[in-house]
């Protein structure tokens, strides 16, 4: 049996217990608001097995593949992605995974497993191949809502229309797609928006719960700050070291990516990432009822104090200041999960995380993109990057009172261990608050109403420019 982790709705963060094998009251579980075709899909044996595998046997139920409405599930699938179970459905978090082999490997499972553990919606924070990667082959197997800004959008039908018309993928029996396959494709935000401009919901979990979305700063080198000590920790080349014996102790397989010449089994998913590869996401969930539990994930940390990122190289410190009064509307976020791969690692560290993370003031954190990315992230540096994040913590002097409950993951050891959250009763911490937030991102449009009337003719820009203010309730 794997260790999971069992944390009650109303209990303080480091309040958690292992769990083993229950049994979940048929009440509790997700069924009556699916639709036909995901009722249908999650009775699949092949569905069953894949969910038992993302979330634990004792969250998936063994005869409908129906996943329990009184739990959240999230589960890391390495680097910046993560399969979380929500309402009874499932969404994918950015869809790259690390080391995706033809056969089970160091990463334990295959591209087959995310076909058929049957998303309802996918996410996508930015468009880079490290995390866009399969986003569009995903979409198009399952019928999953995929959301992303509007000029990954732009990518995704393109890679949809080469994996299309690719023989070695339409011709296998397992890997083609449907007949009648398309891209159900909701842009969110429209092209060159400035960041934290457009607030956006998003519908696929509702009446469950509130989905918001906003583009905010892919991470960038900006000039040494002089505020706090340097990480001393961190490498004047900001190359952290690999553990050697990893190659020994996981053996490579055969990588899903081709090779050349090319292998059996291998396919060409990739992304070709270029247009909307640096416009970064923030996303956002919430639930209605219950705990009013909240959870917040970004795939990259731009630099809030400079207001700048890779695609918003101009921007200003207002910029910056719009994005974090976003962000502290949303605190105090219950589970919390940012990148610590970054451009400003060499100048400033995690500085940019931690500037995140305090204006979230979230309860639990997770750490993602440590696994694949650059020269300060990789398989096997996760625990380098904790002890420079601990650092980070004491030289910008956050009391440890005001720090999360650090739920660092490592790699592999953490793949496919899931977090599970009882959310069922209300949490008296945070109702009243949690409400206030609800009801004031609920005068925000649907993404997807949107873009129904861009269909129509109207202006997306004009539907889509919204003012980010915070409301005095939830000061």
């Amino acid at each position: 049996m794997k260790r999971r982790t069992f944390i009650t709705s109303g209990a303080a963060a480091g309040a958690a217990a292992t769990i083993g094998l229950t049994s979940t009251p048929a009440n509790a579980l997700g069924g009556d608001d699916l639709t036909a075709a995901e009722s249908a899909s999650a009775r699949r044996p092949e569905t069953i097995a894949a969910r038992r595998l993302m979330f634990g046997v004792e969250n998936v139920d063994a005869g409908t593949g129906l996943l329990p409405r009184d739990r959240v599930i999230v589960s890391w699938i390495t680097n910046s992605s993560f399969a979380v179970a929500v309402a009874g459905r499932v969404v994918l978090l950015d869809t790259f995974i690390t080391r995706l082999e033809v056969t089970p490997g160091r990463t334990p499972f295959v591209i087959k497993d995310l076909v058929d553990v049957a998303p309802s919606a996918i996410l996508i924070g930015h468009g880079h191949s490290d995390h866009a990667e399969n986003a569009a082959y995903l979409a198009a197997k399952t019928g999953a809502t995929l959301y992303a800004s509007e000029e990954t959008c732009g990518v995704m039908r393109s890679d949809f229309e080469r994996m299309s018309n690719d023989p070695v993928i339409q011709n296998d029996p397992v890997a083609r797609f449907p007949r009648d396959a398309a891209l159900d494709l909701v842009p969110v935000t429209t092209t060159g928006s400035t960041p934290g401009t457009q607030i956006l919901r998003l519908n696929f979990l509702e009446p469950f719960a509130q989905v918001v979305a906003f583009r905010h700063l892919h991470s960038i080198a900006t000039p040494y700050d002089p505020t706090y000590p340097r990480n001393s920790l961190i490498p004047e080349t900001g190359v952290l070291p690999v553990d050697p014996r990893d190659a020994a102790l996981f053996p490579a397989g055969v990588p899903l990516r081709p090779s050349n010449p090319p292998r059996p089994g291998q396919l060409n998913l990739r992304t070709i990432g270029s247009a909307g590869g640096a416009v970064a996401m923030f996303y956002a969930i919430t639930l209605r009822n219950g705990s009013n539990l909240s959870l917040a994930w970004q795939d990259t940390i731009g630099a809030l104090r400079e207001g700048k990122g890779s695609a918003w190289a101009d921007g200003t410190p207002a910029d910056g200041k719009r994005l974090t009064d976003i962000l502290t509307v949303m605190a105090p976020v219950d589970f919390y999960s940012s990148a610590v791969g970054t451009a400003n690692f060499t100048n400033n560290g995690l500085r940019d995380l931690i500037d995140y993370q305090q204006a979230l003031r979230p309860r639990i954190f997770v750490p993602n993109h440590q696994t694949t990315g650059g020269s300060d992230v990789g398989e096997t540096k996760s625990l380098v990057h904790y002890a420079i994040y601990l650092e980070q913590l004491r030289n910008m002097s956050v009391p440890e009172t005001e720090w999360p409950d650090i739920r660092w993951t490592l790699d592999p050891a953490d793949y496919l261990k899931p977090l599970v959250f009882d959310v069922s009763k209300p949490d008296p911490a945070t109702h009243q608050r949690r409400r206030a937030q609800l009801r004031h991102f609920d005068r925000f449009p649907y993404a997807e109403d949107v873009r129904g009337r861009a269909r129509g003719g109207t202006d997306v820009a004009d539907a889509g420019h919204l003012d980010g203010s915070v409301d005095d309730d939830c000061s």
